[in-house]
């Protein structure tokens, strides 16, 4: 076929294709976003000074986020080409555990099945069914991975779960969720045993990353059709310097969750734009998904998770190659003066939500609920009161807070569901995972390996500081905690699997020298 030329002899130039992916979108977001402007403006104490920013900012930003949208789309193909039979099943867990209805803990106690449980459990049975034909059909062998290294660890801690349905405070349900956990272990294993690369293990971080951006654009679209329920679904103090906080309708997303996801984007953005390779691409891209997310944590007035972040950008640039020096300067220098100017003002403003001194020393009344769990901790300290229920159950229900389904601190929970049976695997698939990233992020293979692994520990520190304030690595599902914990598995493997490779070659030979690809093996 012959192919048609213009009048200078070239082929035909693409940049109106490139156009319309720039003012398509800038047409429809620039709609959308002058509604919500006008909208969000009234909530601040100086409206006019927001609408001046909006009417300035808004032209730039829009014309970055056309690039940016067909960057996102470019980056979504490349994800959609690598996707396997797991992405499907770990999308799987992270959608049955939606929450569409909130019930009580007498609510739950006396009907344990309503429509949604039924719902969730199909999902999970559903995985699990998958599992099982995969490992009947010799396809994934997944029982002696799930035994194996830290996921072995992990599994041990699963087991402790479901072996305190004997004296949990309500069978059922320890039973049920331990089970479920069970299913996420299983599943790590099972992705394990099937992947064949460090590009293997990339997709799953991506394919993570973006199923909670996905929930981050279900709380926005809350915001458009509900927008009196998603902004101000909880009350704040009236002395508060946002009047607003954000959270999802449908599904139900807590506005500590909208934080968590929110830093979560904002770390990985953060990450790729100061790659530790020194190499970066799709900039757009991540410069677009920085601001949303770190607008929509703002909104969602989380504070932890804004602690979260800010340590891990500090990490993030003494990881790069681009910002190690800066990552110092900002460290040691910049942020105490920064803190130090601004405790009184905005900042510390913003963080207060409005509080007095004594709600903030209660850490928005979780102290009280640790000092109730440690006395009822105290009853049973050998077995505790049944892993997930004895939270729920025996501590937040008797406080009257039957519609809060955590302690907001994974130890806690842990301690008053399981005793120290519970807790010391825990800590140590916990501390071996911080320790295998640690390791593998000095010794890499490949920039590859490194960029991950400094993702990983970005993202591996704030779960670990949000882990004291919420439940980040023991309720279901914590895939970016799974996500971590099954790279860091993957790297202990292929180490071991390097050594065994080596050893006849050492064993067969005399080095005078020390070869340093073989020492970079065992190291």
């Amino acid at each position: 076929m012959q192919s048609v030329e213009n009048k200078h002899g070239r082929l035909p130039s693409h940049r109106g294709r490139i156009y319309w992916w720039i003012v398509v979108p800038l047409a429809i977001l620039g709609s959308l976003a002058l509604s919500e402007l006008f909208q969000a403006s009234s909530h601040f104490n100086h409206s006019g000074l927001v609408l001046i920013a909006g009417a300035v900012l808004g032209i730039p930003v829009l014309v970055l986020l056309g690039f940016a949208l067909r960057q996102g789309l470019g980056h979504a193909r490349t994800l959609v080409s690598s996707l396997k039979w797991w992405h499907l099943l770990w999308a799987m867990l992270l959608f049955g555990a939606l929450t569409f209805r909130i019930r009580g803990a007498s609510e739950i106690a006396s009907e344990p099945l309503d429509a949604w449980a039924v719902f969730r459990i199909a999902i999970d049975m559903l995985v699990a069914f998958v599992l099982l034909v995969r490992l009947t059909l010799r396809r994934t062998h997944w029982p002696a991975s799930m035994l194996r290294g830290v996921v072995g660890v992990l599994t041990v801690y699963g087991v402790v779960c479901l072996a305190s349905t004997a004296w949990s405070v309500f069978p059922p349900w320890t039973f049920y969720k331990s089970w479920e956990y069970l299913i996420d272990i299983a599943l790590v294993a099972a992705i394990l045993e099937s992947v064949n690369s460090t590009e293997d293990l990339r997709s799953l971080f991506n394919w993570t990353w973006t199923l909670y951006g996905v929930l981050l654009l279900s709380v926005w679209k809350d915001v458009l059709l509900f927008p009196q329920e998603a902004l101000h679904g909880q009350v704040l103090q009236s002395g508060a310097a946002l009047g607003i906080r954000l959270e999802g309708e449908v599904p139900a997303i807590s506005s500590n969750d909208v934080g968590t996801f929110s830093a979560l984007i904002a770390l990985i953005s953060l990450a790729r734009l100061f790659p530790s390779t020194g190499r970066r691409s799709h900039t757009s891209w991540y410069i677009v998904l920085l601001a949303g997310s770190m607008v929509t944590m703002v909104l969602a007035q989380t504070r932890s998770a804004v602690l979260g972040v800010m340590f891990g950008g500090f990490v993030i640039l003494l990881f790069s190659k681009r910002g190690g020096r800066l990552g110092a300067l900002l460290t040691f220098v910049v942020a105490p003066v920064v803190a130090l100017f601004t405790m009184g003002g905005v900042i510390w403003s913003f963080l207060e939500r409005g509080q007095s001194e004594a709600q903030i020393a209660t850490l928005s009344s979780r102290a009280q609920w640790w000092g109730f769990a440690w006395q009822t901790y105290l009853e049973r300290p050998l077995t505790g009161f049944g892993a997930y229920a004895g939270g729920r159950f025996a501590v937040l229900a008797k406080l009257g807070l039957g519609e809060t389904s955590t302690m907001h601190s994974d130890y806690l929970e842990v301690l008053v569901g399981t005793s120290i049976w519970g807790m010391i695997p825990l800590v140590i698939a916990l501390a071996a995972t911080w320790w295998l990233i640690l390791r593998y992020a000095r010794h890499p293979w490949n920039p590859q390996e490194r960029q991950l692994a400094v993702e990983a520990i970005v993202i591996l520190a704030m779960l670990t500081l949000r882990s004291v304030f919420n439940n980040m690595f023991t309720w279901h599902p914590p895939l970016p905690f799974l996500a971590i914990l099954g790279y860091a598995e993957y790297l202990r493997r292929e180490r071991q699997a390097a050594v065994r490779v080596a050893a006849p070659v050492l064993r067969s030979r005399v080095v005078d020298e020390p070869d340093p690809q073989l020492e970079l093996i065992f190291r």
